[in-house]
């Protein structure tokens, strides 16, 4: 991520929030690069220049900051720059990608500093992700840098999980796997662990850009949504919050994952149509990133497969709107990727959705990438362990 994009997202940290103290007015100005001396820092922030130098002090001790001699030129004594140390707070994130399990670590500056990543074949059960999840744990500890706090460990799910008990309970990727208590994966950092919805951690970027009321639709591998109004009130519900992929669709037997009969998902899901979409090009696990490349280029029009998906996917989308009336609707996936699919989407989406004459003021497809998603899953913790060495 460019620097510019950094600053604009750390800035909504809560420690950076509403009235600041003078010693976090300082770190923030070094941060988002407004103050490199002591002396601009004192002109900017209008703070006697010895306040100015406590407070550096106190950020220098705990690692905060950094100051270095500036490149000399002329006469006299170089003068001495400030910096942010972005690796001195760290945050651990694991995600499921495809049919692999993912594990990066992301520093301050909302950098992907380490990235590790294993393949979970699609028989693997609890003991198998277990072994997995402590493989990738070793691998990425080993990479972190050495003045590096660790603040936590998230692990960015989709599926079924209980965030009260860190159980996670089903994925129709690993169907054999079956309430995971990912706490006693790692029993010494099970106080630090936190589990999240890999979609809120997409829509909280979304948040971060524009605060306003979003649902945002994934449609993919699975169906599901989440929605807010402001970054830090993102609805969490129960454990299946938000599983729309699992409503049952009149007229439909087919058998789904989650072990009913006649799910959204057996109609409208990659792992359901994936094959009727796209023949032998389609490989079950495949990278939604991939499936999209190739859904891109194709004429789907008189697929019957993709007219009864976007019909159901219409009328998914619509009636979750009568129960939040966002003011955006952002879809993501592979499918939306197809300029086609996506036209004849917001066809329908639009044809449905006149509530009283009022209409979603907002239809787009998502553009947060994959690694803004994983910075999504980091915030919350980057900025408990930042703000603990600001305190």
């Amino acid at each position: 991520m460019n620097n510019k994009r950094t600053i604009d997202f750390l800035i909504h940290l809560p420690i950076t929030r509403g009235l600041l103290n003078d010693k976090e007015r300082v770190f923030l100005a070094v941060l988002k690069g407004e103050v490199k001396t002591r002396s601009e820092a004192t002109k900017r922030l209008k703070i006697r220049s010895t306040t100015i130098s406590d407070y550096v002090a106190e950020l220098l001790e705990a690692r905060l900051l950094t100051e270095e001699p500036s490149e000399h030129v002329g006469r006299g004594r170089p003068s001495l720059t400030l910096g942010v140390n972005a690796n001195r707070v760290v945050t651990i994130v694991f995600q499921v990608i495809s049919q692999s399990v993912h594990t990066f670590m992301v520093n301050l500056a909302a950098q992907i500093i380490a990235h590790e990543h294993t393949e979970a074949p699609p028989g693997s059960d609890n003991k198998a992700l277990e072994a997995i999840f402590r493989h990738l744990y070793n691998d990425i500890i080993a990479r972190r840098p050495e003045d590096a706090e660790i603040a936590g460990i998230v692990f960015s799910l989709g599926g079924v999980f209980d965030r009260t008990t860190n159980r996670w309970i089903h994925t129709s990727r690993w169907p054999r796997m079956h309430n995971l208590d990912i706490s006693a994966v790692f029993p010494k950092e099970s106080d630090s662990i936190t589990l999240s919805r890999t979609l809120d951690n997409e829509l909280l970027i979304h948040l971060l850009q524009q605060d306003e009321s979003t649902l945002l639709l994934h449609w993919g591998y699975g169906v599901g949504f989440a929605f807010g109004q402001s970054g830090d009130n993102i609805v969490e519900g129960g454990y299946a919050f938000g599983e729309i992929g699992h409503w049952h669709i009149s007229g439909q037997n087919a058998p789904c994952h989650c072990g009913q009969k006649g799910c959204l998902e057996t109609v409208a899901a990659l792992w359901s149509i994936g094959h009727e979409v796209l023949g032998k090009e389609f490989q079950a696990g495949d990278d939604e990133e991939n499936i999209a490349t190739l859904l891109a280029s194709k004429d789907l029009a008189d697929n019957p497969a993709i007219q009864q998906a976007i019909d159901q996917m219409t009328t998914a989308a619509s009636n979750v709107c009568r129960v939040f009336f966002p003011k955006k609707l952002i879809v993501s996936g592979p499918f939306v990727k197809n300029t086609g699919i996506w036209q004849a989407f917001c066809a329908g989406f639009e044809q449905q959705n006149s509530f009283f004459g009022q209409t979603i003021q907002q239809l787009s497809v998502s553009q947060v990438s994959r690694d803004l998603g994983v910075y999504g899953a980091a915030i919350p913790i980057l900025e408990q362990g930042l703000a603990k060495l600001l305190q």
